[in-house]
């Protein structure tokens, strides 16, 4: 992986775009999406661009680019449609210590765009690192198709009520599984149905009850292609993945990122198991000998 996938607050963040091209149109309009104060240089402008200008959605300098510009920058897209000065504007960024993103030009970019499955606050991003866009729009376009238009007025409904769910169960481990039971539904992904669904759900909470381990015995295949949707999910549901030395760590990958993980071997399996169990834990336990 040669782009780290983040997420910037763009709150606090200032932009420059160079050009006023096709390019340079498509970026700023990407921004303006975000929080983020953008500032165009370029002695001409797009029709969209123009528009944006006039309605006060971004700033324009009738110019050329200057260093100076720079200031108080933090991203800078370049799209000019000039190699030489494309080169320029990135070595006076990364002196000024602003990131930079040469259009269509990977190899000169300390960041990336990615496609975009937009469900604010929920996003999908898609990169294929500059290598294949078109593999790129083909899987932006199946997860368009996939993911209801309505999926962000669930999200921030959630988010709303964290902070009951957080009141009213003591553990993470039972405020993990009150939200896994909420969100595998199909009714959460309608907002009117999410709410009837949440309020069952909250009725049926108690604090008094001990938390009950569980197993969830995964019989390893060599490629991670070949998993199941069941075994994808419980690899994903599980606190503690305990695994032989036979699993590929491509396999390993697919474990949920905030479990542990433990290599255990056939003398100390069930011992192991049994005593997370017991602390009402989840366990997924990997092979790829059949159990």
């Amino acid at each position: 992986m040669q782009f780290f996938p983040i997420y910037l607050d763009t709150t606090q963040t200032a932009v420059l775009v160079v050009g006023g091209g096709e390019a340079a149109t498509r970026k700023v309009e990407l921004m303006l999406k975000t929080a983020a104060k953008v500032t165009v240089v370029s002695p001409q402008l797009s029709p969209a661009l123009t528009q944006l200008h006039q309605q006060n959605h971004i700033n324009h300098i009738a110019g050329t680019y200057q260093k100076s510009q720079l200031k108080d920058k933090q991203l800078v897209f370049v799209a000019a449609d000039d190699n030489e000065l494309n080169k320029i504007i990135r070595e006076d960024a990364r002196h000024s210590a602003v990131l930079v993103n040469v259009v269509d030009s990977p190899t000169h970019c300390d960041f990336i765009t990615p496609s975009i499955v937009d469900r604010s606050p929920l996003t999908f991003a898609i990169c294929s690192e500059g290598q294949s866009p078109v593999l790129v729009r083909y899987w932006r376009a199946r997860l368009e198709a996939l993911v209801p238009q309505g999926l962000g007025l669930v999200a921030r409904f959630a988010g709303e009520k964290r902070q009951q769910v957080r009141q009213l169960l003591d553990s993470i481990t039972k405020r993990r599984n009150f939200w896994e039971h909420f969100f595998s539904s199909k009714r959460s992904e309608d907002l009117e149905q999410a709410k009837i669904l949440f309020d069952q759900l909250i009725g049926q909470q108690d604090n008094d009850q001990p938390v009950k381990g569980e197993l969830y015995v995964v019989t390893a295949p060599d490629h991670p292609d070949f998993l199941t949707l069941v075994a994808l999910r419980n690899m994903q549901k599980a606190d503690i993945a305990l695994y032989d030395n036979t699993v590929s760590p491509l396999v390993l990958e697919l474990i949920r990122r905030d479990s542990e993980r433990e290599l255990v071997d056939d003398q100390n399996i069930e011992a192991k198991i049994d005593t997370y169990i017991k602390q009402g834990l989840r366990v997924c336990y990997l092979s790829t000998k059949p159990k």
